[in-house]
C-alpha cells in the first residue's frame, strides 16, 4: 500500500512538471533531426534512460558478485572434501600404528614413552 501512495505522489508530481513544461524543442542526433517534441518527454525520457543505464550496470555487478560467490563455494566445497579424505586417512594410520604395535609387543598407552 506503501508503495502505491508513493507511486501515486511521484504521478502526480510527473503530471505536474509536464504541465508546467510544454514547450517544444528541436533535437539534432547527427543527420537525424527531431522537432517538436515537449521539453517534458526529454526530461523523463532522460532520467527513465538514467535508471536502465544503471539498472544494467547494478545487473552487471550482481552477475559478478554471484561468480565470485560461487567461485568461493566451490573452493570451501573442494576444502572441506579434502579435510575429510585426510581425516579417514588419519584414521586409517591410526589403526594401522595400532595395529603394528600390537604386533611388535608394546602397549598401546602413549604414557609409556
Amino acid at each position: 500500500m506503501f508503495a502505491l501512495i508513493v507511486l501515486f505522489i511521484i504521478g502526480i508530481g510527473v503530471a505536474f512538471f509536464a504541465t508546467q513544461n510544454t514547450q517544444t524543442i528541436e533535437i539534432n542526433l547527427s543527420s537525424y533531426h527531431f522537432a517538436g517534441i515537449p521539453l517534458y518527454l526529454i526530461v523523463l525520457g532522460s532520467l527513465l534512460l538514467g535508471f536502465v543505464v544503471s539498472w544494467i550496470i547494478s545487473f552487471v555487478d550482481v552477475i559478478s558478485q554471484a561468480l565470485k560467490i560461487h567461485r568461493k563455494e566451490s573452493t570451501i566445497k573442494g576444502a572441506n572434501k579434502q579435510i575429510a579424505d585426510l581425516t579417514k586417512r588419519v584414521h586409517q594410520l591410526e589403526l594401522e600404528n595400532e595395529r603394528l604395535k600390537a604386533e611388535s609387543g608394546h602397549p598401546s598407552d602413549d604414557k609409556s614413552m
